[in-house]
């Protein structure tokens, strides 16, 4: 069986987090994979090029290093391991899986919030409250989203949990039960 991105990302993401929390290099690696992420997104043909068969491995070795050129050594290290091990178009996921296991340690939360007007700052900071509490972490950071199909009420995902309240889906269990009847 092949395994996947999304199932060997977790794997360098927990390892990566685990030599910087020993080491105490959380932030500074966390800013080079930022900055490896800013790469990435900037340049989008730079992982298919590290994979094509078309450009020699000195060409693509060449392209590594210079990825690895300022960075820390667990990051340079991480770089070249997947590159190495054929994984290097696993590596915005890694980065994704690290960032997420440092706001995890942090107490933080992302998440977004769907309602059918906008939110002031006031209400926003209230429900970030709210679900912070319920979720038991620190801080629940949640981007707004308006939707008027939602009629009213409030739609919060996050932390792989939804928490539907918008009169919308009330409206569609309502109709279910009735339609059973």
């Amino acid at each position: 069986m092949a395994l996947t991105n999304a199932i060997v990302a977790p794997r360098y993401g927990a390892a990566l987090f685990a030599l910087a929390s020993e080491t105490k290099q959380i932030e500074t690696v966390g800013a080079d994979l930022q900055a490896l992420s800013a790469v990435i997104a900037d340049t989008p043909s730079l992982l298919a090029a590290l994979s094509a068969p078309e450009i020699s491995p000195a060409g693509k070795q060449a392209m590594v290093d210079n990825l690895k050129k300022d960075a820390v050594q667990p990051v340079a290290n991480l770089i070249q391991m997947v590159f190495d091990y054929g994984r290097i178009a696993a590596l915005p996921v890694i980065i994704d899986d690290f960032k997420a296991r440092v706001q995890e340690a942090a107490g933080v939360v992302t998440g977004t919030v769907t309602t059918a007007v906008a939110l002031d700052e006031a209400q926003s900071a209230k429900l970030s409250a709210a679900i912070a509490k319920r979720l038991g972490v620190k801080t629940a950071e949640l981007t707004s989203n308006v939707d008027p199909s939602v009629i009213g009420g409030v739609r919060v995902e996050a932390a792989n949990l939804v928490i539907d309240g918008t009169v919308a889906t009330k409206i569609t269990k309502l109709r279910t039960a009735l339609l059973a009847r």
